[in-house]
């Protein structure tokens, strides 16, 4: 190229020259190799997706931001639909009948509502205003229905508070002092296997045994209740504490049952009767009722048949009279009666010794309660020695002190017309008695640790003023007044506050130790509130 101007010639040269300087700089200068330059770092998905604010999942994706909001929507608004569901449950359940925990639980789950709205931080204003009107509905739905709840409530106690001032009232004219005579007799006595009441001059009504109510013991003595519906007589019902003792081991076999020298069989047990049948038991006598038969073998001139006899093991042999094949055995009120033959027993071991057997004399206190057809009421107690009564005690010489522990039981009624207590229903309590024996044998008691039926303590003591013990064991008499028979009062405290004394106690010491010391004492007491309280019980208690 040729160029008519030296200066632009020259310039163009200088361009060449600052190219070539260039190019030889980005070659490493110096004549060196030339080298390309290194590539820059590889986008990271999740880190471009976390720096976006979403969220990387595990298998790749990315959930947008904006997804998220959605998903966290979705999991409130759920929360919140649950909460509401089991506040109306809660709320729905609550009616008259509902118990305090139910109320409890219906406050809880609307509580659990309003705080999952609360939490909904994702929500409108406008969505969690919409949820809390819902939750207003129930609540308010709630507090109409706990005000319907505590105004029946309200109904139910003024009718029980009536209820029990109206038995309080009954109670407390119908509650008397055990004894008496004539019209005024009250009498109890546990002699037989029933309880024997009599009420003024009427006919004495025997009571039952009530088989299907457990009656617990009251401070080791063991406690059973009595009832009868006699035709026009109402009803009659008592509960009796006895000191049965411990049972004790028998004798041997032999020494009870005659045995055969030449067979070791019983004489003839097909002749038993009454209690006795209780003795017999075996396998084959299986029946619930009614009579079953036992074939004689052929070839054999004995039925055999295993089972026990008071107890002891043992075999039955059955010879059928009157030319008899068969020998039976029946259900009887208790065990069962064999007949068909001439029944024995042939004990496995003849000196097996007899199942221990509890006394059969014990003594026993309670107290009885009769509602008549028109719902009068009459209530005392008594005391009473089941089967033979005990030796008279003579202690004229006997010194020192003993005490006495044990139980005492009744019924009891604090009456108010005018807007005080209301209490009526039977007890059970501790009894303390403390004998001091000198030339005057006295002794003085405290009944306390009151608990009612319902459970609940009361925070009353009866305080058994003291009495003079007579040589025989009697308890009645004014130690301070020579010749003086009558039985002491006693002194009802409730709430450390003590009445006038008033009523009476009275009882026995019985049962001589081998130390000539009476080991049982048994009463009867009979105590008055001033005119608000009456009540009437019995105690027994061991040295």
């Amino acid at each position: 190229m040729m160029f008519r101007d030296k200066s632009i010639s020259k310039l163009y040269a200088f361009a060449l020259a600052a190219v070539f300087a260039l190019t030889l700089a980005g070659c490493g200068g110096g004549g060196g190799s030339a080298q390309m330059p290194e590539p820059g770092p590889m986008p990271d998905p999740q880190m471009e997706c976390e720096d976006a604010g979403g969220r990387y999942n595990a298998d790749g994706t990315c959930t947008s931001a904006e997804e998220l909001v959605m998903e966290m929507q979705a999991a409130q608004r759920s929360a919140i639909s649950t909460a509401i569901m089991a506040a109306s449950t809660a709320v729905g359940a609550v009616d008259n009948d509902s118990t305090d925990a139910e109320v409890s639980a219906a406050d809880t789950a609307i509580a659990n509502a309003r705080s999952a709205i609360t939490a909904a931080a994702n929500l409108s204003a406008e969505e969690k205003a919409a949820n809390t009107g819902t939750v207003d509905v129930l609540a308010a739905q709630l507090a109409g229905a706990k005000t319907a709840r505590m105004a029946a409530m309200d109904e139910a106690d003024m009718a029980e508070r009536m209820a029990m001032m109206a038995t309080a009232m009954k109670l407390h004219t119908g509650i008397n002092a055990p004894g008496g005579t004539g019209e005024d007799t009250r009498t109890a006595t546990y002699a037989a296997d029933d309880i024997a009441v009599t009420i003024g001059t009427a006919a004495a009504v025997n009571l039952s045994e009530d088989e299907d109510t457990t009656v617990a013991a009251n401070h080791g003595w063991e406690g059973m209740r009595f009832t009868a519906s006699p035709d026009g007589g109402g009803t009659y019902e008592a509960v009796v504490y006895s000191d049965v003792g411990d049972p004790t081991e028998g004798a041997k076999f032999s020494d009870t049952h005659t045995l055969n020298a030449d067979t070791g069989e019983t004489g003839d047990v097909s002749t038993l009767t009454g209690h006795a049948t209780s003795r017999v038991a075996s396998p084959s006598f299986d029946q619930s009722a009614g009579t079953k038969t036992f074939e004689l073998p052929d070839n054999a001139v004995r039925v055999m048949i295993a089972g026990s006899y008071q107890g002891v093991s043992g075999m039955y042999y059955c010879t059928p009279t009157g030319g008899g094949t068969d020998c039976s055995a029946a259900v009887a009120s208790s065990g069962f009666t064999l007949a068909g033959g001439v029944w024995t027993f042939k004990p496995t071991n003849p000196d097996t010794r007899l199942m221990g057997m509890a006394d059969a004399n014990f003594a026993s206190y309670g107290w009885w309660l009769h509602t008549a057809e028109n719902g009068a009421l009459t209530a005392s107690a008594f005391t009473s020695n089941k089967g033979t009564a005990p030796t008279a005690l003579a202690i004229s010489a006997l010194r020192g002190t003993a005490t006495y522990m044990g139980g005492a039981a009744g019924k009891y009624a604090l009456y108010s017309a005018t807007g005080g207590t209301n209490d009526a229903g039977h007890f059970t309590a501790r009894a303390t008695l403390n004998a001091t024996f000198g030339e005057t044998h006295t002794i003085t008691g405290t009944i306390d640790n009151f608990m009612g039926a319902d459970g609940q303590s009361r925070n009353w003591s009866v305080a058994l003023n003291k009495s003079t013990v007579s040589s025989t064991g009697d308890i009645a008499g004014d130690p301070e007044t020579v010749g003086n028979t009558d039985p002491q009062m006693t002194v009802w405290a409730i709430d450390g506050t003590a009445a006038d004394a008033a009523g009476q106690w009275s009882g026995a010491l019985q049962d001589a130790g081998d130390d000539g010391v009476p080991s049982i004492g048994t009463g009867t007491f009979h105590s008055m509130y001033s005119t608000s309280g009456q009540m009437v019980g019995a105690f027994g208690a061991r040295k």
